[in-house]
């Protein structure tokens, strides 16, 4: 007995050894991918060819654009479509792309993804968040060239793709067809409004009129503008997808038909777009009530860093005195966080210093307890 429990743990060290190994491998492979090491790569998977295997290096040679590190994997015995995190190798070639201007989008990129598809690259499996199929996803993108290849490949286009892409005469002959399309979900959960509103295809004045249409002509047939769909941690609706001052008028249009102001709020806002937050306002969007992971929109800015937004929350008439869930304020917030300047905006602001926490601390003692002596002698003055 005692041989054989010596035996079971000489096993599981050797597994765990191995685990590590193969751990560090899979991140030096990564690492490699990032800079562009092919050597550094190719020597690596030679090394250890089992780590081919690793949905998080197949999801990085994607994001890359490798095709080089694409062929070395697959002789490897990789899978094309393994997925990691929700994503497939397609969908981070597509989504991952560099930031930046469209002719950062090579035809090296394109010339990958046409190689992953004729090596079995599966063009309507899900992936992304949300979850969608790689051509909804180069819609997404926007990305022309993108679509094309998929299209080529052999990609589906049904009412949903038709309608990211604005193919007016498809999504008609899809209403025609199917009196429930404009309430329909794709694969994913997405509806044909969410495909609309995703859209980056609008580039040119044809198609961004024709976006507008179909996003009529749904939501004449019974769309709903607050139709929920998962991403990453939570639920996005309609809206959250035409967040966007190249949308501005879907962003309207939309508001108009019955999206919650409240949630084109705080979309257009996290990404800075205070002229949108601004219609959404005139909507009846209220700072002061709106509710952002439970926390009041303007704590929300100050806790995240986020200062723009919350000097014009302020200049909006936002009160920094609302408390979330534990009590604080956007003042205990700004105590917490360590910024001079933008605590003195919120006392300038009618900030109450007195203000108590549901255990009793003012923001000065949040201050003490962060160590922050510049902003406690700013709170007790």
């Amino acid at each position: 007995m005692a041989e054989r429990c010596l035996n079971r743990g000489k096993e599981a060290a050797t597994q765990h050894s191995a685990t590590l190994m193969a751990s560090h491998t899979e991140k030096i492979l990564i690492e490699a991918l990032r800079r562009g090491d092919l050597k550094e790569f190719k020597s690596q998977l030679r090394s250890n060819p089992s780590i081919a295997g690793s949905s998080a290096v197949i999801c990085e040679a994607g994001r890359a654009g490798s095709q080089k590190a694409f062929e070395l994997l697959a002789r490897a015995g990789a899978d094309l479509n393994a997925s990691y995190r929700g994503y497939r190798p397609i969908h981070s070639l597509i989504q991952e792309r560099p930031h930046g201007d469209r002719s950062l989008i090579s035809e090296e990129r394109s010339a990958c993804l046409r190689w992953m598809l004729e090596n079995g690259a599966d063009p309507e499996h899900l992936g992304g968040w949300p979850s969608m199929r790689a051509i909804l996803a180069a819609a997404f993108v926007g990305e022309p060239a993108y679509v094309a290849v998929l299209r080529n490949a052999g990609a589906v286009i049904d009412g949903f793709v038709a309608a990211a892409l604005g193919d007016i005469k498809r999504v008609r002959r899809e209403l025609q067809k199917d009196g429930d399309f404009a309430t329909a979900r794709d694969s994913g959960g997405l509806t044909a409004l969410h495909c609309v509103a995703g859209s980056r295809m609008g580039k040119n004045t044809r198609t961004r009129e024709a976006l507008m249409e179909i996003a009529r002509l749904l939501l004449d047939a019974g769309a709903d503008p607050r139709a929920t769909v998962r991403s990453w941690s939570h639920d996005v609706d309609v809206i959250y997808f035409a967040a966007s001052p190249s949308k501005r008028e879907l962003f309207e249009l939309l508001l108009e038909r019955g999206a919650d102001p409240a949630s084109a709020f705080c979309s257009a806002i996290w990404q800075t777009h205070t002229e949108l937050a601004d219609i959404a306002m005139r909507r009846g969007a209220n700072p002061d009530r709106i509710r952002d992971e439970g926390r009041p929109v303007l704590n929300q800015m100050v806790r995240w860093g986020q200062i723009k937004q919350a000097l014009w929350l302020l200049e909006k008439g936002a009160s920094p005195n609302i408390s979330d869930e534990r009590g604080w304020t956007a003042v205990h917030q700004a105590a917490s966080r360590g910024n001079e300047r933008l605590l003195k905006v919120l006392l300038e602001s009618g900030g109450d210093t007195r203000k108590k926490d549901k255990e009793g601390k003012t923001p000065v003692d949040i201050a003490r307890t962060r160590n922050r002596p510049a902003l406690v002698a700013l709170l007790s003055s």
